[in-house]
């Protein structure tokens, strides 16, 4: 009876130990866990799609890598934001700090979901965890846009201020997850019952055709031989919203090509802009020309990811028939 009374005793005192008794994880005990693959093993969904997101990549990116070669100040203006530390740390919505650890990781799950106490955040219904402490935070889901402001919202940084364009054209209920995290529904993690409504961690933008195709509005309008092409925006920012991108509008008819670009420069600093002639919010632009009625007329509006890119890399967005 002795013994198994020990045996209860014993058995009780390590349930307790195991399920609660123990200290919740820190700041670095969370930091050491992203490194040994703890977010993965129970945020499998999740993680699969961030790892093939440019978030993900945003410090091994070639491209970043060469370009940020050319800006002498980059450890305190770019480097930041491709491997910064938590911003609720930092403070959202102001300048993040370059971490050092695990710079291959990019922006990545504690970057915007961990505090200062080694808590996640995240929106209502955020479901609690044996691992780490949650706490429902009103920013990820009633209004997300200062998250993103961290790296996309800085005055100082003109060639990426999204957020700053954004706001001019706010609307009630739209923000940067509207377009860029769309709704998903899915197990939150690998212990949950049932699926949730939850945001796509994949981040679209200019790698999706079918955001691209969304992002402006392409038509002809014929009165005799007079010829209007006109192109609207219809993103919450200019188009395109980055300072490396290109549209371009390709008007054919006849033996005439007619090409026009809008994109904006990025001056030597890597801060601002040396020009930019680029779509503003809402903007409509209209092109005229006089073309002979038997003759057809084709525009076709192309996306441009860098500077140097061949024209076969470019990608179709719209082409109308006038």
């Amino acid at each position: 009876m002795q013994n198994t009374l020990l045996v209860f005793t014993f058995g009780f005192l390590l349930l307790l130990f195991s399920s609660g008794c123990q200290p919740p994880p820190d700041l670095a005990d969370m930091e050491s866990s992203f490194q040994t693959g703890d977010c993965q093993s129970c945020h499998s969904t999740i993680w699969k799609e961030w790892a093939r997101s440019l978030h993900a990549k945003s410090w091994t990116n070639p491209i970043y890598q060469q370009m940020a070669k050319d800006f002498p100040n980059r450890v305190e203006t770019c480097d930041p934001c491709h491997s910064p530390k938590p911003i609720l740390v930092t403070g959202l919505g102001k300048m993040p700090q370059l971490r050092q650890e695990r710079k291959d990781s990019g922006v990545n799950c504690l970057t915007c979901h961990v505090d200062s106490k080694g808590a996640m955040h995240g929106p209502k219904g955020f479901q609690s965890a044996d691992f780490h402490l949650n706490v429902e935070d009103p920013n990820y889901a009633q209004n997300p846009t200062q998250l993103c402001a961290s790296c996309h919202g800085q005055p100082s940084v003109t060639a990426h201020q999204q957020i700053v364009d954004w706001h001019v054209n706010e609307k009630k209920n739209q923000n940067c997850t509207s377009c860029h995290m769309p709704s998903v529904e899915r197990l939150h993690s690998n212990q949950s019952h049932e699926p949730k409504q939850g945001r796509k961690h994949t981040w679209e933008g200019s790698r999706s055709l079918s955001m691209l195709k969304r992002s402006a509005k392409l038509s002809i309008h014929r009165t005799g031989q007079n010829v209007r092409v006109t192109i609207v925006n219809k993103t919450g920012h200019q188009l395109p919203g980055d300072g490396l991108r290109a549209v371009i509008l390709e008007v054919t008819f006849g033996s005439e090509i007619r090409q026009y670009i809008f994109s904006a420069e990025i001056a030597p600093d890597g801060l601002g802009l040396s020009s930019d002639n680029r779509l503003k919010l809402k903007q409509i632009r209209d092109f005229h020309f006089r073309i002979p009625i038997n003759q057809s007329v084709k525009a076709k509006l192309f996306y441009r990811l860098l500077p140097d890119q061949d024209k076969t890399k470019w990608i179709p967005m719209i082409i109308v028939n006038g």
